[in-house]
């Protein structure tokens, strides 16, 4: 199979409207935003705030690749005319390059308060109170840049509380809202459910990296099926999409 990697460079006030339209149309809602950084003496980094920010998403390159190509340029265009958008690029991938193209602007994240987002290829020394969430996103939603996932994670600080002890992660993509709960309430039983079966398997593996497969039951479903409808739940995210 392959993809098609759509991409472009905007300013960091167009980033959100910019990743909700990529949402839209990348395969699983997967959206990829790389800030520009100044590398520091000491191997660390900081963000260039001045700099144009790259927004990336991936499509099956199929019989309808072009047509949401022209449409996602469309929009952009519109957006535009409000904020600084370049130009659309494209670029043909195969399956193991997508892969890769993934990792190669995957970074290590800190969102909210104490969550650090590390993907698995990279190592990380944590500090005392981190709580990371090993992640390999691979064709799963759930990345830690779009500002959904943000969100929730710094939600998920506010409001999971010691009394939740049962959590239901609707749509769990690549699993990180689920494990971040489990980083919080190490109590908590926790079901992540999602109708892609290729979520499913992200979603278990990450669990499983992170040691957490015997408190997070990770199933294909949603509230139809899936769910035992005698069961309370004191904390509901709902991410089946990422809008």
């Amino acid at each position: 199979m392959e993809w098609l990697e759509l991409a472009v460079d905007v300013d960091r006030e167009a980033v959100e409207a910019t990743t909700e339209l990529f949402a839209q149309y990348g395969y699983n809602g997967g959206v990829v935003v790389e800030e520009a950084i100044i590398p520091q003496p000491d191997e660390d980094y900081v963000v260039d705030l001045d700099a144009p920010v790259q927004v990336r998403t991936y499509v099956v390159a199929d019989e309808k690749a072009e047509d949401t190509r022209q449409r996602l340029a469309e929009a952009l265009w519109h957006l535009g005319r409000m904020r600084q958008v370049g130009e659309l690029r494209t670029q043909r991938l195969k399956e193991e390059d997508w892969a890769n193209a993934w990792k190669a602007h995957y970074q290590i994240m800190r969102i909210g308060r104490h969550f650090v987002i590390k993907p698995s290829w990279l190592d990380y020394t944590p500090e005392p109170d981190d709580r990371v969430i090993e992640l390999d996103p691979g064709m799963a939603f759930g990345t830690g840049t779009h500002p959904t996932t943000r969100l929730c994670l710094q939600a998920i600080e506010d409001y999971a509380t010691p009394n939740v002890q049962r959590v239901l992660d609707l749509g769990t993509g690549s699993g990180i809202l689920a494990v971040g709960v489990a980083r919080v309430l190490p109590d908590a039983d926790i079901w992540a459910l999602d109708t892609d079966p290729v979520a499913v398997d992200v979603a278990a593996a990450n669990v499983a990296a992170n040691g957490l497969a015997e408190r997070i039951t990770v199933e294909r479903g949603s509230l139809v099926s899936g769910v035992e409808p005698d069961i309370h739940f004191d904390l509901l995210i709902p991410t089946s999409s990422p809008a």
